[in-house]
């Protein structure tokens, strides 16, 4: 019985390490470089319709068939793309920070008051940061073989942002 606590303590202290190191790198990202003016072509979500099938099992599937059920080279195809899947994370997660950023400053340039736009926005982010905690627990998972991750709510979140920062400008400008 105290080993069974001890393993959940074990485990639940390592998940708070985790959490504190993940929530440390996503406010270390407020340094971000001011919105480009083709943003509407950078921040495209088309951009990583890519990490949507990234983890699929159709590929490790096709590599069992051709080499025989080789491990080592599954285990090597699979840390190859969590580490690309993770560098998709980051990308989207500063797209994310600087349109926030970018909201904000047509929020506060504006001369109109948007308390609305305000608990959007951070609902917004809240639920981002949320569901970014969640993928990267589960791409942890995926790791040991253990389900697979799924970065379209991210995607989303990206997009609906892009959709509030289009109709602000488009605001800003018939002003």
């Amino acid at each position: 019985m105290n080993a069974v606590l001890l393993g959940a303590a074990l485990f639940l202290v390592l998940l708070g390490v985790g959490f504190g190191v993940l929530f440390a790198q996503l406010l270390s990202r407020d340094r971000t470089l001011p919105l480009p003016d083709d943003w509407e072509e950078v921040f495209s979500p088309a951009r990583y319709r890519a990490m949507e099938r990234l983890l699929e099992q159709t590929d490790y599937q096709y590599l069992a068939s051709k080499s025989g059920n080789n491990k080592k080279l599954e285990r090597q195809l699979r840390e190859r793309r969590i580490r690309i899947f993770q560098a998709y994370i980051n990308s989207l997660s500063q797209d994310f920070t600087r349109i926030c950023k970018a909201i904000k400053k047509v929020m506060v340039d504006s001369q109109v008051d948007r308390p609305d736009l305000a608990g959007l926005l951070m609902k917004q982010h809240f639920i981002f940061t949320l569901t970014v905690l969640s993928i990267e627990f589960r791409l942890g998972l995926y790791h040991f073989g253990i389900g697979t991750p799924d970065g379209r709510d991210l995607i989303n979140s990206l997009d609906a942002m892009c959709g509030q920062l289009r109709t602000l400008s488009l605001i800003i400008d018939a002003a």
